[in-house]
């Protein structure tokens, strides 16, 4: 099959900058499910707007203009992502590394997950090997700020029954949409020039996007960008490319079908072998709705924005897009990202910022008085519990299945020697030890956390260290919820057996 994408995007391509300010709140919806509570996308998919430039052009152009307006790839609608300002966004690349608890970005240390290995695994201060976690959420600009987090909400809503004129019984239902108020900025490419002064006239004004756009959502004005928009900075690696996936991204295979494994070519380089091992990819799937036809188009298999490909060799490309369905503003890649890149072989990266509050804050006096001490304490008190709480759900919630189905009195063990010992060093001793430890011998080690189980010992002992600030209390409890967790698990598997 001919890489034809490939060759159109070889051309030099003319970019015009649009900004989209919400109106009202937006729907769009991640999933094309009609049943349970829907989430929407953190962004506005190109489709919107060359949907929009469709609805007000199509019938007036000549069938060769249609076509290279919207189906030849001569014309590609981008993703409308946060903006503050007039800076462009871009999602947070897959390939971030954070230690567990520490997921702040700006804040903490930022490690590359292509040069990580066996030899070279972060330690904390204690000489433990730090349990990373990637970094999957957020966006950023081409400086390596934060952008403010996507501010969404939640309706709940019922359909009408025309004949009672109430709400219908059983017919409830929510969906989340992008809060109104909030900037978003996209852009067009063009290849051909010809219809791009009517584009932007049809483009620019009040418009409505997403779904329920007859009802209160889906107003938006779009305004160009006539000032210049800064992009992220490239580098070049001696012995690798790196590919950004910056939108979603198709590709279709030698036989037509989907794939998740594009080679070097479908990737825009010249030359080099894809190195999936080392790549960062996260898949997405979805089936566009066409409002013209009043159904949906046949299922696409996409990679997911923030993805990463690593590619073994240096490569050059001038190309950046790639891949199928680009009108829709899909295929858009960059390749060696300053972001991406570390310097002196090191394997962190310190490209991004955390956002400055520049807001000023008040300074108190600490009290003096017997009662302000103890107010003081007390509310000291509650945080640090508050905080400790906090810890515990997520670790609960980040732990495996496996490790959850530990039975309820090991748990019960754990948390009866953390609730005996006040020093978290003299407990990890009593836990772990080789030659005394509860979990390294006699029963618990042989059935529970030993021999093929001793995974299971790691990933407690890596949860226990990361959490070494809270001290036993945070182990006591968490060793609580565990049991509650086994048990739970205990009664779905007998309630199934029953079955």
């Amino acid at each position: 099959m001919p890489d034809h994408c490939t060759i159109l995007n070889s051309f030099h391509m003319t970019e015009v900058f649009f900004r989209c300010t919400l109106l009202t709140d937006i729907v769009l919806n991640s999933k094309l499910a009609t049943e349970g509570n829907m989430t929407t996308l953190n962004y506005i998919p190109g489709s919107n707007f060359l949907g929009i430039v469709a609805a007000g052009m199509y019938k007036s152009l000549k069938p060769a203009e249609a076509y290279s307006l919207f189906h030849s790839n001569h014309v590609s609608f981008g993703d409308a992502v946060i903006s503050d300002g007039n800076r462009c966004s871009y999602q947070i690349p897959f390939n971030l590394m954070m230690a567990k608890g520490n997921e702040t970005i700006g804040n903490h240390e930022v490690y590359l997950s292509h040069l990580l290995n066996e030899k070279n695994i972060p330690k904390d201060i204690n000489g433990f090997e730090l349990q990373l976690k990637q970094k999957r959420n957020g966006y950023f600009d081409s400086d390596g700020n934060l952008m403010p987090r996507i501010k969404k909400t939640f309706a709940l809503k019922s359909a009408q029954d025309a004949n009672e004129r109430r709400s219908k019984e059983g017919a409830m239902f929510g969906f989340e949409s992008l809060k109104k108020s909030q900037q978003f900025i996209f852009s067009i490419r063009f290849n051909d020039l010809t219809l791009k002064e009517r584009v932007i006239d049809c483009l620019i004004g009040t418009r409505r996007v997403g779904k329920s756009k007859t009802a209160e959502f889906g107003q938006v004005n779009i305004e160009q960008i006539t000032e210049a928009v800064k992009t992220v900075s490239l580098t070049e690696n001696e012995d690798f490319t790196l590919v950004y996936a910056q939108s979603n991204c198709c590709f279709l295979n030698e036989y037509g079908q989907s794939t998740f494994q594009p080679n070097f070519k479908q990737l825009g380089l010249e030359n080099g072998e894809v190195d999936f091992a080392k790549s960062q990819i996260r898949t997405y799937s979805y089936s566009p709705w066409n409002g013209t036809r009043n159904t949906t188009n046949s299922q696409r298999d996409c990679i997911a924005a923030g993805s990463v490909y690593y590619v073994k060799g240096k490569s050059k490309s001038g190309i950046n897009i790639v891949g199928e369905y680009q009108s829709e503003g899909l295929g858009r890649v960059i390749v060696n990202p300053a972001f991406l890149h570390s310097e002196n072989g090191s394997i962190k990266t310190t490209f991004f910022k955390a956002k400055t509050n520049t807001t000023a804050t008040r300074t108190y006096s600490q009290p003096t008085t017997a009662l302000g001490k103890f107010l003081l304490a007390n509310q000291e008190a509650k945080k640090n519990e508050l905080e400790i709480s906090e810890a515990i759900q997520k670790a609960v919630s980040d732990s495996s299945t496996e490790l959850k189905r530990i039975s309820p009195s090991q748990w019960g063990g754990i948390r009866a020697y953390a609730t005996n010992e006040r020093h978290i060093d003299k407990l990890y001793k009593t836990l772990f030890d080789k030659q005394v430890g509860f979990l390294m011998h006699g029963v618990a080690d042989e059935k529970y956390w030993g021999k093929q189980r001793g995974k299971f010992r790691i990933e407690f002992e890596a949860i226990f260290r990361n959490h070494y600030k809270y001290g036993t209390q945070f182990i006591a409890k968490y060793a609580a919820e565990m049991a509650k967790q086994s048990q739970k698990l205990q009664k779905e598997k007998e309630a199934q057996n029953v079955s």
